[in-house]
């Protein structure tokens, strides 16, 4: 009786926490993609920590919360050995992963095409700033304008969900028959991969 009890009230709550150390593009995106209105109470936070420090911090919303989701970038985090341990700590603490090899704007790109192939910073850049061009709008790429994410990008949301599903589930399914299916993704290895879209996917948002 005790354990319904306490699967009643995790579904009763409402709260869904979104921890990014991104302080600008992330932040920004997720604070804007609210305005679609999901089922749940959205709290969108900026912590300045690495991957291992934003598990640590979002474990401690678990308890109050339906869901929590820490936002990263690959990065150098891997070759830090503090990944791995990230990923770890927040199987074991109820904390899901929202993960952007090298960078989120491998998410923004999915906004208009499939991310899928071997990009670097520059890159990524490039790739937006012709986008912007091809809607004839005469801007460039700047991550801290928050006036091209909210007109550009997050209405094309549903976009990137089927854009970055189609290449994470491709490099999964190539990961499985290699290595088996209990093996961990070598996701630090899985340039232009994110998993963004399983977070917009949670949110559950009004398409209206």
């Amino acid at each position: 009786m005790a354990r319904r009890a306490k699967i009643k009230r995790q579904e009763e709550r409402d709260k869904f926490y979104i921890i990014t150390n991104g302080k600008r593009t992330e932040y920004n995106y997720f604070t804007l993609l609210k305005s679609k209105k999901s089922i749940y109470d959205v709290t969108v936070e900026f912590t300045n920590s690495d991957p291992y420090g934003l598990v640590e911090y979002a474990s401690r919303l678990v308890p109050e919360s339906n869901q929590v989701w820490v936002v990263f970038d690959v990065d150098n985090s891997h070759k830090d050995g503090r990944l791995v341990q990230a990923i770890k700590l927040a199987e074991s603490n109820g904390v899901k992963c929202a993960f952007s090899n090298l960078a989120f704007e491998v998410w923004l790109i999915d906004h208009f095409q499939k991310c899928n192939q071997y990009l670097d910073t520059d890159g990524h850049k490039r790739m937006l700033d012709k986008y912007l061009s091809e809607q004839k709008v005469g801007l460039k790429y700047d991550k801290a304008d928050e006036t091209v994410l909210e007109k550009y990008f997050v209405p094309n949301y549903e976009i990137a969900v089927d854009n970055a599903k189609a290449v994470f589930q491709t490099m999964m399914k190539e990961h499985i028959e290699k290595c088996g299916e209990n093996s961990r993704p070598p996701i630090w290895n899985w340039n232009s991969c994110t998993t963004v879209y399983k977070l917009v996917e949670a949110l559950k948002l009004s398409v209206c």
